[in-house]
């Protein structure tokens, strides 16, 4: 058998009391895994339940099965005249212990080991009670060419090469989908009974969840691979027609950096080449190579400063190949010798790493199917030009009984469609690609969004930007990369674009074309030169449906999309021009499907760039004589110049100001108003009422948290906020109030999370849906605050005074906010001593830390429901309970695997459900992120 499980189960505590007439519960525990069931003993009257008991519960199954299957431990109260009664469950994927096991990053031989206290789950009363217990999980070794799993293959929600790793390999784009039945609609409404019904969806979820991971794993091992990097994985609802589980990430080869105290790099740098590869063959198999000890894992921070020395002298002298490995030189799908890849190359491919494709290199990069990297962040020299944003979408019909092939085939013409996009554009690749579904009843919306680039795969993955920047290597694109601004510049010539583009001259070097306004998915390269403030940046756009059904509404609802894009467009470069900035970065799109109307939410962080040109307030178009057309553009520019002057961007130094005169030293008077043709890009025509109103919106002020940069410095050791919220409101004729609702959502945000001040956001994400008449929004994210300079000068008598004051600066709060319930903010609380030392982060890396290992990926999910959301204080209530019992649940399971942080984290709602007739609520909750343990 190639795997074994162990599970013991040694206590219980707080649990709930079932049986009333003694105050106490009969507690045993049922260890279910695939089709095998084990039970412990019945502890009678207790609510502290101990099973001193020394025996293993085994369990001897297929490695694929161990993929796939969860194991399932049920709490139970026995009665012994009656059927016994449910408290709860612990559903634990095996996927976290399985890759521990394969790569043995952790632990000694004998197994991968969890072992913790870990919340009881009841999808009707939420947690209720503790069990702790201990799971083990032992591995065979396979050699089978014909595997079916994927344990050797680790994956990573992190959107770049993780820290404490380097990369020798990109392989390529990586996806799979799996389309099942849907248990909710397995149920006659007669019979269904909730807490089966909401059990039997979560199990087949976590399944389809771990079966299209594996599916991915061994893509990824087809291709040569060790590793997934910027893995997303998504569920689409398509009611009776099922759910179709969605996986795409990054395929790369990854080895681990040695640890910093074992001095490897200087003593290989020194030493004669045949004392360097005696001390090579002895290293790795300690699975640290030193010819890789040079290299410090590319997570934004500082340089060690022995790198400039090894660079040099690993480049001048006579070096083996390996040590200073480019993808110019050899091939990369071909495994390095004598890395530590080999120890472990019968798990990594099928018959010891059988490659159906080469490896994405200079030379094979116009070759690839889909050259999509799935990754946010990039090292320096790796972006050699922005195209700018690329997007496909498509309306499909929903069928019941649908097949993988069909949706499969459906994605694929997007990705061809998208691929020609960038290919347009003159670019080469598609970065932060990213894929979303939007369905209602028979119709779905699908969107595939990146960013067309040029990319450079010559460049070292793992280079610091100032080790880069001082070596004398020979690199062809070095003529490049001594410009900081050449990644804004376009990549095609001026008169050679798919379309008429308005380029101007670079502010950096003064040669090349830049964009007047730059787009982009990913993150911002921190080789541009930028303003130190960033705001988070948001736009929503609605259009009626005219025609309901299947066919008549997809067909209504595709005539819609090009329209509403063209106005979410508009008006968000509206937006940005207002706040003073030039380009977006980390944007978002997405389609919200209602009955009457639909939607499309665009968000993004505006920064200004030093490259682009200055940006000019929004000119209004109308007649000379319109009095209110005079106000609004005087309105406008008024809003300009305080936006410009509470961003920073209109006393910036003079590298950021080399563009000539910024706007605001043409005078302080409105200019006069456009009587003539468009000359500029950005002029509204007043010619309807709902352009009134949009002039309108654009000069009302809304101040919000900035979001986190690479220049601000975080405070120390100050955890990370995990926050979530729900706001939920009436949706007026012609979608009107939905742009009110998403700028308020932030202010609201920002106004909960004053006690923090002064702190940053990371970039929020937001969830927008249209229940029958009325639109919800979530937004979800980070607060890290940020060091205070004035608690280091003032005594601490003023320290409360600067807080206080800071807050009607720095946050606005609505009128409207307090007539409205106000929305629950899922703050981190102290309150336990696992919650105290498990921090919670949507970013990569805790700032202010170091990370010591990296344990596993984690993901979870949760379906939770109620009779009594009135009881739970509304909608918003019931959501901030789960929430926090569902951040409480994962904290405890990054404990028990090792780890006291949890990076990249993600929370999707797959469905939030209300039913105010009967005071019913229902959530799919899908989370997950990076297990990890980190030093202060």
């Amino acid at each position: 058998m190639p795997g074994k499980i162990k599970v013991k189960v040694l206590a219980g505590r707080n649990l709930p009391v079932m049986d009333r007439a003694s105050d106490t519960t009969d507690a045993f525990v049922e260890i279910k895994f695939g089709g095998v069931t084990h039970k412990t003993d019945v502890c009678r009257k207790s609510l502290n339940p101990q099973w001193n008991s020394t025996e293993w519960y085994r369990f001897e199954v297929d490695e694929s099965e161990l993929q796939d299957e969860p194991l399932q431990l049920r709490l139970m109260d026995h009665d012994t005249y009656s059927a016994n009664d449910a408290i709860g469950k612990v559903v634990i994927s095996l996927a976290p212990l399985l890759a521990r096991e394969a790569n043995n990053t952790a632990g000694p031989p004998g197994g991968a080991v969890m072992s913790g206290w870990i919340p009881v789950f009841d999808t009707m009363h939420g947690i209720r009670g503790e069990l702790n217990v201990i799971v083990k999980v032992e591995l065979f070794s396979d050699f089978n060419k014909y595997k079916t799993s994927s344990c050797g293959v680790q994956f990573f929600h992190c959107p770049m090469i993780p820290p404490g790793y380097r990369a020798t390999a990109i392989h390529g784009f990586v996806e799979e989908l799996i389309v099942n039945d849907d248990p909710e609609y397995q149920w006659i409404d007669k019979i269904r009974t909730p807490r089966a019904s909401n059990e039997a969806r979560q199990v087949a979820f976590i399944n389809l969840s771990n079966q299209v991971q594996r599916l991915v794993g061994l893509k990824a091992a087809e291709l040569g691979a060790n590793a997934v990097v910027g893995y997303q994985q998504d569920f689409d609802l398509e009611g009776e027609a099922g759910v179709v589980a969605r996986a795409i990430g990054t395929a790369v080869s990854i080895t681990p950096l040695p640890t910093p105290s074992v001095p490897l790099n200087i003593t290989c740098t020194q030493q004669s080449e045949r004392e360097r590869d005696r001390e090579r063959d002895r290293c790795d198999k300690d699975k640290g190579s030193p010819r890789h000890a040079r290299h410090e894992s590319y997570g934004g921070k500082e340089p060690v400063g022995s790198v400039t020395v090894q660079n040099a002298s690993l480049n001048s002298s006579s070096t083996p190949l390996g040590i200073h490995r480019r993808s110019s030189d050899s091939d990369l799908s071909v495994t390095p010798k004598g890395s530590s890849l080999n120890a472990s190359g019968g798990v990594i491919g099928s018959g010891g790493g059988a490659i159906l494709r080469p490896s994405m290199n200079s030379n094979n990069l116009e070759m690839l199917e889909y050259p999509f990297l799935t990754m946010t962040e990039y090292p320096p020299g790796f972006i050699v030009h922005i195209g700018g944003t690329v997007c496909a979408r498509s309306v499909k019909l929903v069928d019941a009984g649908g097949e993988s092939a069909a949706r499969a085939a459906w994605w694929a013409e997007l990705r061809t469609e998208l691929r020609a996009h960038a290919r347009a554009l003159r670019c080469t690749a598609v970065l932060a690609y990213s894929e979303r579904a939007a369905v209602r009843e028979d119709v779905c919306v699908l969107s595939a969004s990146g960013t067309a680039a040029v990319i450079n795969l010559d460049c070292d993955f793992t280079l610091d930007e100032p080790a880069a920047l001082r070596t004398d290597s020979k690199n062809a694109l070095d003529e490049c990369e001594a410009e900081p601004c050449s990644v804004a510049h376009v990549p095609y010539s001026p008169g050679a674009g798919p379309y008429r583009a308005e380029l101007a001259t670079c502010g950096g070097c003064r040669r090349a074309r830049v964009p007047s306004v730059l787009l982009a998915t990913c993150a911002k390269p921190n080789r541009l030169t930028s303003y130190a403030k960033a705001v988070t940046l948001t736009a929503v756009a609605a259009r009626c449906r005219r025609a309901v059904g299947a066919e008549a509404g997809a067909r209504d609802l595709s005539d819609q999309l090009p329209f509403l894009e063209y106005e979410l467009h508009k008006l968000l470069l509206a937006k940005l021009r207002m706040q003073g900035a030039n380009a977006i970065f980390s944007l978002e799109t997405q389609i919200a499907i209602g009955e009457r109307c639909v939607m499309a939410l665009a968000s993004g962080t505006a920064v200004r760039l030093g490259a682009l040109p200055p940006p000019a307030p929004p000119r209004i178009k109308a007649s000379e004589n319109d009095k209110n057309a005079i106000e609004i553009q005087k309105a406008l520019w008024d809003t300009f110049t305080a936006n410009k002057a509470a961003n920073g961007y209109d006393m910036g130094s003079q590298e950021h100001s080399t563009n000539g005169a910024l706007p605001e030293a043409e005078g302080d008077e409105a200019p006069a108003l456009d009587l003539c043709a468009d000359k500029d890009a950005c002029v509204l025509e007043l010619d309807e009422a709902e352009d009134v109103e949009t002039a309108k919106a654009l000069a009302v002020r809304r101040n919000h948290m900035q979001v986190f940069t690479s220049a601000l410095r975080p405070a120390r050791a100050a955890p990370p906020h995990a926050f979530m919220q729900v706001w939920r409101a009436r949706l007026g004729s012609q979608g009107s109030g939905a742009e009110r609702l998403v700028a308020s959502a932030l202010t609201g945000a920002a106004y909960k999370l004053r006690r923090l001040q002064p702190a940053a956001l990371a970039a929020p994400s937001f969830h927008l849906e249209l229940p029958e008449d009325e639109i919800q929004l979530v937004v979800s994210g980070t607060a890290i605050p940020l060091h205070d300079p004035s608690k280091v000068e003032h005594v601490n008598g003023a320290e409360k005074e600067a807080t206080v004051d800071g807050d009607d600066d720095i946050f606005a709060l609505d009128e409207e906010q307090l007539v409205k319930a106000p929305p629950e903010v899922v703050e981190e609380k102290n309150s336990g001593p696992a919650a105290s030392r498990v921090s919670l982060t949507t970013l990569s890396t805790v700032e202010g830390t170091k990370v010591a290992r990296r344990v596993c990926s984690l993901r979870l999910l949760f379906v939770r429901e109620t009779t009594a959301v009135r009881e739970l204080g509304g909608l918003s209530g019931f959501l901030h309970t789960f929430t926090c019992e569902v951040l409480a649940i994962v904290r405890a399971y990054t404990a028990a695997l090792g780890g006291n942080a949890l990076t990249s984290l993600y929370l999707v709602h797959l469905l939030l459900h209300h039913n105010g007739h009967k005071n019913q609520g229902q959530c799919l909750l899908s989370v997950g992120g990076d297990v990890v343990h980190i030093t202060y």
